[in-house]
């Protein structure tokens, strides 16, 4: 392939800050990157939607997902006006899952690893770096407040299965990346030496100017509001259940706009208007 960049996937337990790290690269690195928010099987219609509402099809759907981006990232990779590709998880996060929860009717483990290995792994580009956050269970609560703020999101502050993921992260997960991870302890480092030590990852790979850009970008003070241009669509496809909250400001991105939230971001088109993001529809739509 002529053209063939790199693929930096950011993974890890709840917490670890991989979509606040998402939010300040994507804000830095502008119009040559393009970014997979976290996936989002509540905002999935069609025959994208999970096969069944329960873990096992939920995880299937995750791993259905990651295969479908695998297949995507090497027609972007081969984009000439694109020179970095990011993506907050990927088929880590959706065998974490299986490794550490212990909900009836979940997906096997063996069977999620199984799925990685004959289907995803072959469909990997050569050029994909993981970089794992790491954050040990007591700090990923003192993180996030210790208490859901909606009762679907009550899982992810058990103690156990935080427990569980740290494991899988810290002993698992490096087995199963295409080149060996990056592992960054989160645990009393700053925002910015994190994102010091992913820029470092960057520049490792030969992405200088990328890492150049990075390393003075500051951390957001507050959260940003929604801009009240994405204020209906927003509402219209879940709000806040749906989509977490907004995590970037509005940010032009390729003639249109862009903003993050938390699990899912919306785009505005030159024309006004307004869909999810998808890097994964077709290269003339930014948006599904």
């Amino acid at each position: 392939m002529a053209h063939d960049v790199p693929v930096l996937v950011l993974d890890g337990p709840p917490g670890a800050g991989k979509t606040s790290l998402l939010a300040r690269m994507v804000c830095a690195l502008g119009d040559d990157t393009v970014w997979f928010t976290e996936p989002n099987a509540r905002l999935a219609t069609g025959l994208a939607a999970p096969v069944h509402p329960s873990p096992a099809g939920h995880s299937l759907w995750f791993l259905r997902h990651e295969l479908n981006k695998a297949r995507a990232m090497r027609r972007l990779a081969a984009d000439p006006a694109t020179s970095l590709l990011i993506s907050d998880r990927n088929h880590l996060g959706a065998l974490a899952y299986c490794y550490a929860t212990r909900a009836e009717d979940s997906l096997p483990y063996r069977t999620a690893r199984d799925f990685y290995a004959r289907r995803i792994a072959p469909e990997l580009p050569q050029t994909v770096l993981t970089a794992i956050l790491l954050v040990s269970p007591a700090q990923s609560l003192t993180r996030r407040g210790k208490m859901a703020e909606l009762p679907r999101w009550k899982q992810w502050f058990d103690e156990g299965l935080l427990e569980r993921l740290h494991t899988f992260y810290r002993d698992i997960a490096p087995t199963l990346c295409p080149t060996p991870p990056a592992i960054i302890d989160t645990d009393g480092a700053t925002p910015q030496a994190v994102l010091a030590q992913v820029a470092g990852v960057l520049a490792d790979a030969g992405l200088d100017q990328p890492a150049r850009r990075l390393t003075p970008t500051p951390a957001p003070t507050t959260r940003p509001p929604l801009d009240e241009r994405f204020t209906d669509a927003y509402t219209q496809l879940g709000g806040l259940e749906a989509f977490g909250h907004p995590f970037t400001p509005a940010i032009a991105h390729r003639g249109g706009t862009v903003q993050l939230c938390q699990l899912g971001a919306l785009h505005r088109d030159p024309a006004g208007r307004t869909r999810l993001w998808n890097p994964l529809a077709d290269p003339d739509r930014r948006a599904a």
